[in-house]
């Protein structure tokens, strides 16, 4: 789970189908909740979708980034960039153990547009207007990822544009959160594959990868996922979710 911050934020969530090289994936889940709604979109979209990892942007709402990783703290990362080698820290702050991970802006998005040129992620088709209105926000989000020439330390080097990109950055923490949880062993190898425990929805059950205005919804039956990556794929609709 990703949650870039802002004025509207932006909430991506994933989940891992192929742990072998290609780390292939698909996204079940995006919102774009207000920030004065964060807090309690992100606690119920954790306990719908049994998220087991999350990356949270560090700033420019601080505060409610803490209150984010409190829900979850042994497993929720405070990003902020960082020069050098990606890292991950601890410590205390008003009593509370904080979980940090330091990762350079431009790495942290390259990841990511590395996976889309691999086709290794899956995204769902939108069923309703509200759903494929949301699903272009995403898709001009990830358009929105553009570099530029700047100049870095007395130098001219290609970055990323500094624009309307959050749910890019939403899907980067994504994607940073679940290698994350590889390498700490939340996600438990077996039989060449990842096993996670169920999430509060149980084995099996899920909700709707659109919501619209906010909302998730319980969804009967499923539709099983296309195996094209490089085209839209259904997203898998099982019974489950909340309400508001």
């Amino acid at each position: 789970m990703g949650v870039d911050t802002g004025e509207v934020c932006s909430i991506a969530v994933r989940e891992l189908i192929d742990p072998g090289h290609s780390r292939r994936c698909r996204w079940v889940y995006f919102e774009a909740p207000p920030v004065e709604r964060l807090v309690e979109r992100c606690r119920r979209a954790r306990e719908a979708l049994g998220a087991e990892a999350c990356v949270v942007d560090s700033g420019p709402y601080r505060l409610l980034a803490r209150q984010v990783q409190d829900q979850d703290p042994e497993n929720t990362f405070l990003w902020s960039h960082a020069e050098g080698e990606m890292r991950t820290a601890e410590g205390e702050h008003l009593g509370a153990t904080r979980k940090r991970v330091l990762l350079n802006r431009e790495e942290l998005l390259e990841g990511l547009l590395e996976e889309a040129a691999g086709m290794r992620g899956l995204l769902p088709s939108p069923r309703t207007p509200e759903e494929e209105e949301l699903l272009a926000l995403v898709g001009t989000h990830l358009k929105n990822l553009r570099r530029k020439l700047a100049e870095r330390a007395g130098k001219e080097v290609l970055a990323f544009e500094r624009n309307e990109n959050h749910f890019g950055f939403a899907m980067a923490y994504a994607r940073l959160a679940e290698e994350l949880a590889i390498a700490e062993g939340l996600l438990v190898p077996h039989a060449g594959g990842y096993a996670a425990p169920a999430g509060s929805a149980g084995a099996g059950q899920g909700v709707s990868p659109y919501a619209p205005a906010g909302l998730l919804r319980p969804v009967l039956g499923d539709m099983g996922w296309r195996e094209d990556p490089g085209s839209y794929a259904r997203g898998l609709m099982m019974r489950g979710g909340f309400r508001r």
